[in-house]
């Protein structure tokens, strides 16, 4: 008798270059966290910046405040002018400051008090947490 042997059909598999929907799709996910994560951090970086930026100017009118009392000791700070100030603003700066809130709006200096701050119309503006923290105010 003869026997028959079967040898099984060998297919040539090449291997297939690229990747499965599944990684791709992992990869863009991953992307677009990250792209996510950068521009909420780069808003933090610049409300950070505008803060720092307003509490430095209010700094400055702090600083030509005491210096102008020390000139004239028996002043009373509410009845001080903008304009008696400005001699006494540290150097390079020739007007009092102004600064732009988180949102875009226009703030200006209340200083007829002592230490300044920043206003709203006739609303304090400090989104901080507190109001010592030398953001967005003079700190105390």
């Amino acid at each position: 008798m003869k026997t028959i042997r079967v040898t099984p059909h060998r297919q040539n598999h090449r291997a297939v270059a690229g990747f499965t929907l599944l990684e791709i799709s992992l990869v863009i996910s991953l992307i677009l966290g990250l792209g996510m994560l950068t521009g909420f951090s780069i808003n933090a970086v610049q409300d950070w910046k505008k803060a720092k930026s307003a509490a430095i100017s209010l700094q400055a009118v702090h600083a030509a405040q005491r210096s102008y009392l020390a000139d004239h000791p028996t002043t009373d700070i509410q009845g001080v002018s903008a304009a008696d100030l400005l001699p006494y603003l540290p150097e390079g700066w020739a007007t009092i400051p102004t600064a732009t809130g988180l949102k875009g709006e226009p703030l200006t200096v209340v200083h007829s008090v002592m230490p300044p701050y920043f206003a709203v119309g006739t609303t304090r503006y400090d989104p901080s947490t507190t109001q010592t923290d030398g953001l967005w105010d003079a700190g105390q």
